[in-house]
C-alpha cells in the first residue's frame, strides 16, 4: 500500500518514496498550454508548493516521475527548459533581511551557471541572470509564496517591516518586466494579492487565475479524488471509528470540505484530510498550523460584526482582487487566507456585475475561528474557556438558569479593562454571541432570523426553550422587544416549556447588570 505522504511538497519524492499522488496533471497541462504568465492565490498548506514543484519537474523533462499520470504521454518531455525557482519559505529573510536573502539566492544562481554578474542592484542582477540564462532558450520562473515576507509582518507592531519588505520585493520583481522574450513561463503563488507590488502594476500580461473556474480545482481535492486515491485508508478509518463509508464521508464533508474559488466547485483541505487518515480521528488540523492572531485582533479593533462572517456576507467580485497595506480590507484577507470562501454567485442582469456570498467553508474553520476570537475578546486561555462552555451547557441542560448567568458574569468580570472597547454594546453582544456559538450548534440558535426581526439567541434543552434578548438599557426593554417582534411565535407548537429572558448589560459594571425570566403567559400579560 502506498504511503500518505503528509507534508510532502517535493514532487520527485512521490515516486521515490512510494507516496500517493492525486493527479492534477491534466489541469496543469491546460495551464501550460493556454498561457505564459500566471498568478494563483490560495491559503497556506493547500498544495501551492507541490504545484510549483510539479511544474518544475515537467519543464525539466523528468518524464519518469510522471508514469501513471495523465500527462505522461501528452507532453514532450524531451523539450526541456531551465527553471529558476524562488521558494520564499526557504529563504532566510527573517534572519538576514529580504534584500540580503535574495542577494544570497542570486549568488547561488550565478555560481550554478558559472558567470560573473557586475550588476549591483537586486533588480539589475536578476534581470541579467534571466537574460544570460534565457539567451539560447527561454527560462521558466516559478515564484512560490511571493508574499510571505509581507504576510509575516502584518501586525501593527511589525507593519513597518512589511512596508520595507514590500519595497524590496517591488524592486526585485520589476526586473521581469523587460525580459519577456527570455521567459517561457512565469508562475507566481501566494496567499494574498497586494497592490503596489510590481507583478500586478507593471506586468500587463499577468493572468490572475485565483477565481478562474477552469482552475478552481488545481489544488485541493474533490470527494471523488479522495475516494479514488485513498480508499484503503478510508476503510481503515471506518474500522477505527466504527462507522460506515457513507457516515465517514458525510462527516469529512462537514469538517473539511467547502472551499471554493468559483462558488460552483468545492474542494477539501488536503492537509486536514491526510491528517485525519493518518490519525483516524476528527480534529482542527489545518487551522492549528497557523494562528490568525492578526486577523482576530483586526476584527476586535475595527468592530467587525462577527455575525456577518456566518451570514453569507455579499461582496462584489472586484473586492477580492487585491488590497493595500495602507487600507487592509479584513474581509478580503479572511477570504484569501482561507477563513472565508465563496458560497454563491449572483450576476446583475442590468450591468452583469458579479456578486459573491462568502462565509466559513466548514466546521473546522468556523469552530476554530470562534475559539481564537473568544480569546481575543476575553483574554481567557482557549483551554480554560472550553471548560467554561461545558459548564454553561450543563447548567442549561439542568435548567439552572441562575448558574448559567453566574458563569457568564464570571467570564465578563475577568476581561481586562484594557481590551474593552468604547462602544460597549458591540463588545457585549460579540462576546455573548461567540460564547453561544462555541457551546454547541445543536443547543444554540444564535441570531435566529424570523419574519419580524432577528433574535439574539434561542437555546434548546430537552425540556425547555429559552429566547434571549440582550440590551444595554433594561431587562424590560429586552422583554418588550421579544413581545413586540413576536420572537416566540416559531416555537409555540413545540412541546417544551417556552421561556423569554431579558438581559441588561451595565456600562459602568462592564458586566451583566440583571436578567429577568418570563413564561409566555407572563410576557403576554404584561402591560409594558
Amino acid at each position: 500500500m502506498k504511503k500518505l505522504g503528509l507534508g510532502t511538497q517535493e514532487f520527485l519524492n512521490f515516486k521515490k518514496e512510494n507516496l500517493i499522488y492525486v493527479d492534477k496533471t491534466e489541469v496543469i497541462h491546460k495551464l501550460i498550454d493556454e498561457g505564459r504568465y500566471y498568478f494563483l492565490s490560495r491559503p497556506r498548506r493547500f498544495g501551492k508548493s507541490l504545484l510549483v514543484n510539479t511544474l518544475e519537474a515537467i519543464f525539466e523533462g523528468n518524464k519518469e516521475l510522471f508514469e501513471d499520470t495523465w500527462i505522461y504521454d501528452k507532453w514532450d518531455f524531451e523539450d526541456q527548459y531551465t527553471v529558476i525557482k524562488i521558494p520564499f519559505a526557504s529563504l532566510d529573510y527573517e534572519g538576514l533581511g529580504v534584500e540580503k536573502a535574495l542577494n544570497n539566492f542570486l549568488d547561488e544562481l550565478e555560481l550554478e551557471y558559472t558567470f560573473k554578474n557586475d550588476k549591483k542592484s537586486l533588480k539589475d542582477r536578476f534581470k541579467e541572470i534571466i537574460k544570460t540564462i534565457g539567451k539560447e532558450k527561454p527560462v521558466v520562473i516559478l515564484v512560490d509564496e511571493y508574499d510571505k515576507p509581507i504576510i509575516d509582518y502584518l501586525e501593527s507592531k511589525t507593519l513597518d517591516k512589511a512596508y520595507e519588505n514590500r519595497a524590496v520585493l517591488k524592486n526585485f520583481y520589476s526586473s521581469i518586466k523587460d525580459c519577456d522574450k527570455y521567459i517561457k513561463m512565469l508562475f507566481i503563488t501566494g496567499v494574498s494579492k497586494f497592490s503596489k507590488v510590481s507583478f500586478f502594476s507593471e506586468l500587463n500580461n499577468l493572468t490572475d487565475i485565483t477565481l478562474d473556474e477552469n482552475f478552481s480545482q488545481i489544488v485541493g481535492w474533490t470527494e471523488q479524488e479522495i475516494i479514488d486515491n485513498y480508499s484503503e485508508y478510508l476503510t481503515a478509518t471506518e474500522k477505527k471509528l466504527n462507522v460506515t463509508r457513507a457516515k465517514l464521508l458525510k462527516t469529512m464533508k462537514l469538517w473539511y470540505d467547502g472551499y471554493s474559488w468559483d462558488s460552483e466547485n468545492f474542494v477539501y483541505n488536503p492537509y486536514s484530510v491526510l491528517t485525519l487518515l493518518q490519525k483516524k480521528k476528527f480534529s482542527n488540523y489545518w487551522f492549528n498550523t497557523g494562528t490568525p492572531t492578526f486577523l482576530t485582533k483586526q476584527i476586535r479593533e475595527n468592530k467587525i460584526d462577527v455575525k456577518e462572517l456566518e451570514d453569507s456576507l455579499e461582496r462584489i467580485e472586484g473586492s477580492f482582487d487585491s488590497y493595500d497595506l495602507d487600507n487592509i480590507d479584513i474581509y478580503t484577507l479572511l477570504f484569501q487566507a482561507g477563513y472565508l470562501t465563496l458560497k454563491e454567485k449572483t450576476v446583475n442582469p442590468e450591468d452583469l456585475e458579479i456578486t459573491y456570498k462568502i462565509s466559513y467553508p466548514n466546521k473546522e474553520v468556523k469552530d476554530s475561528f470562534y475559539d481564537y476570537l473568544i480569546h481575543e475578546f476575553t483574554n481567557e486561555p482557549r483551554s480554560a474557556f472550553l471548560t467554561k462552555t461545558i459548564e454553561l451547557k450543563k447548567a442549561l441542560e439542568n435548567n439552572d438558569v441562575d448558574r448559567f448567568f453566574l458563569i457568564l458574569k464570571a467570564i465578563y468580570s475577568n476581561i481586562p479593562h484594557t481590551i474593552f472597547l468604547k462602544e460597549n454594546e458591540y463588545y457585549y453582544h460579540t462576546v455573548i454571541y461567540i460564547i453561544l456559538k462555541l457551546m454547541n450548534a445543536e443547543i444554540i440558535d444564535a441570531e435566529k432570523q424570523t419574519n419580524h426581526g432577528r433574535i439574539d439567541a434561542v437555546i434548546f434543552t430537552k425540556q425547555k426553550i429559552f429566547i434571549m434578548e440582550f440590551k444595554m438599557s433594561t431587562v424590560n426593554a429586552a422583554l418588550k422587544q421579544i413581545k413586540e417582534k413576536k420572537y416566540y411565535e416559531p416555537y409555540l407548537d413545540d412541546e417544551r416549556d417556552l421561556f423569554c429572558i431579558g438581559v441588561a448589560f451595565g456600562e459602568e459594571e462592564r458586566n451583566i447588570k440583571e436578567y429577568k425570566i418570563q413564561t409566555i403567559k407572563e410576557l403576554l400579560d404584561t402591560n409594558e
